[in-house]
């Protein structure tokens, strides 16, 4: 304080005229006790930062109570009730709805004549749902059916699946049964699609034939949508299904969709989670080609088209250029806040605790420690680059004129296709400079030039938006209530993401609140893609019980806006 001041403002001097009423507490004091107050507060907050995160990003809230089980979903626990299931399964796969990727129109290809043959089974083994649901095939064999509500505004449930499978034709030797023998063998139902995806199929079927039957009639509309080729990228089913409902229902006028997908429950940190996927990674391939003189074998250039070809391919593989990336709106972010705050705290390590409750989390390192527990997680959060097609040569003496390489690419969340695309293109540039190619026709070098390198960028979609995970979300609410009443209260509903793609990806124009998964535990659904594709006939009847639930839970909502 300016000592001027003091002496011009009497009223800030001490008196001394009189003697004070209290004790004297000196100026130095005051500021020490301010002072002292504001550490003794400072702690208090940290430490309560530390113990209970409050903001909006590191949350993990559960419904509370817990969602109770049904009346209503109690018929999966009726007697004789797993094993007709079973058979309702096996026979679903036994019939090989294969898709490939050169399909045909539908009304030449022969080979989509197994849907027929899975249009006809689902009828006679659904009946109370063909008489009492509206019927909509599109795209040639995909399936849209309708159960209208009775409350008009409330913006319907979406539950889908895919009556295709990848195809099995090869290895049929190692497989314990055919394939499409649809085999039921102690705990197991054995098959192509037992596991991906004809128990979702079934299951959701199940549970609507069950309630249509019951006589219970839904406030809140439900649509089922099965698309037909969703092995291949779903261009006739999934896609015109999206059109038909966006034309139906408007831009974002379906309130949820739940769709296959997600990483099952699993238990991590001594507590189970369930881990739909709430988001997709974005897709891209770059198929790079290199151009050059060919020749005979006995007399090489210093350089080839295939020898120029794998340097490119090399520069891509070992280049650190995609590093594992995470943020507070990442799903990622959120389960990990759902391990701080449900896991057991003698369990979840100091990195996930200490750095999720940090006012200033060191996301970097969040990043890699989460990408260092497995592969799947390091691409849970990266950017990934893949060789997976290479074409070159036709003869053993000639040089290839062309050689070829396609990558395949799945984008981080916050990436984009326009971003991966220019990191290709720096870590092929290079190699073009150093050897004296065009690059993509232009000059990079000096002449004379040997070649060109030439990129043709397929496919490329941006990765999904991001679905709500919070509680103040009603779809969260309502997936998180099912979940609880189908697999107990003591399971965790956390968000998680997808590497892989869904037919959500036609679907994203319907709703803001998509979430892919599977309702399965770990364990229990094995050999997806692959020789003995399996699925338990427990799992498969939990999953009735939760789609069942799902529906009553959506439903008992009905007059709460889900948007």
């Amino acid at each position: 304080m300016d000592p001027t001041l003091l002496k011009r403002n009497s009223y800030l001097q001490p008196s001394v005229r009189r003697k004070p009423a209290f004790p004297t507490v000196t100026f130095s004091r005051i500021v020490y006790g301010i002072i002292s107050l504001l550490w003794i507060s400072y702690f208090l907050l940290l430490k309560h930062d530390y113990d209970h995160p409050v903001t909006a990003v590191n949350r993990c809230e559960q419904p509370k109570p817990a969602a109770p089980p049904s009346n209503l979903s109690g018929f999966t626990d009726a007697p004789g009730f797993a094993e007709d299931s079973a058979r309702r399964l096996a026979g679903a796969v036994k019939i090989p709805t294969m898709s490939f990727d050169d399909m045909g129109p539908v009304d030449k290809d022969t080979r989509w004549a197994p849907f027929k043959e899975m249009h006809s089974y689902l009828r006679t083994t659904f009946p109370t749902v063909h008489t009492s649901l509206d019927l909509t095939v599109v795209g040639g064999y995909s399936l849209v059916y309708t159960w209208p509500g009775s409350v008009k505004d409330s913006k319907p449930l979406m539950l889908t699946a895919h009556l295709d499978v990848v195809p099995s034709l090869t290895a049929l030797d190692r497989w314990t049964y055919p394939p499409f023998a649809g085999i039921i063998d102690g705990d197991w139902i054995y098959g192509r699609g037992s596991g991906d995806c004809k128990n979702n199929l079934i299951g959701i079927l199940t549970a609507v034939e069950h309630l249509v039957s019951s006589g219970w009639k839904p406030q809140r509309t439900i649509i089922l949508a099965f698309g037909q080729d969703e092995e291949i990228s779903g261009p006739r089913g999934a896609n015109n299904i999206g059109k038909y409902l966006e034309e139906k229902y408007g831009k974002n006028g379906i309130g949820m969709i739940v769709d296959e997908g997600g990483m099952n429950i699993e238990t991590a940190y001594g507590t189970e989670f369930a881990l739909p996927g709430i988001a997709e990674k974005g897709y891209l391939n770059a198929i790079i080609e290199v151009d050059m003189l060919g020749g005979h074998s006995s007399i090489p250039p210093p350089h080839t088209s295939i020898g120029i070809l794998s340097k490119i391919v090399t520069a891509i593989e070992d280049s650190p250029v995609f590093q594992p990336h995470i943020e507070t709106a990442s799903p990622i972010w959120g389960y990990l806040s759902c391990v701080s705050q449900h896991g057991k705290s003698n369990l979840v390590p100091d990195w996930i605790r200490k750095g999720i409750q940090s006012k200033k989390p060191k996301m970097n390192k969040i990043a890699k420690k989460f990408a260092e527990m497995s592969v799947g997680n390091r691409y849970l959060l990266q950017t990934s680059k893949a060789p997976t097609i290479f074409n070159a040569g036709l003869k053993s003496n000639a040089l290839a004129e062309s050689a070829s390489v396609l990558f395949n690419s799945r984008i981080d969340l916050f990436s984009s296709p326009a971003k991966v695309r220019e990191e290709y293109r720096n870590l092929i540039r290079p190699v073009a400079e150093k050897y004296s190619l065009l690059f993509e026709g232009a000059a990079v070098s000096a002449p004379p030039y040997i070649g060109n390198i030439t990129v043709n960028w397929k496919d490329p979609h941006e990765p999904s938006p991001i679905s709500p995970f919070q509680i103040d979300s009603p779809a969260w609410l309502i997936f998180s209530r099912a979940v609880q009443a189908s697999f107990g209260a003591d399971v965790i509903t956390a968000p998680s993401a997808m590497t892989g793609n869904t037919d959500t990806r036609y679907y994203w124009n319907l709703s803001k609140n998509i979430y892919r998964w599977s309702p399965t535990r770990a364990g229990t659904k094995l050999n997806i893609h692959t020789v003995d594709e399996k699925i338990k006939i427990k799992t498969h009847v939990e999953g009735i019980k939760f789609y069942t639930e799902l529906i009553l839970q959506s439903d008992g909502m009905a007059h709460i806006q889900v948007d």
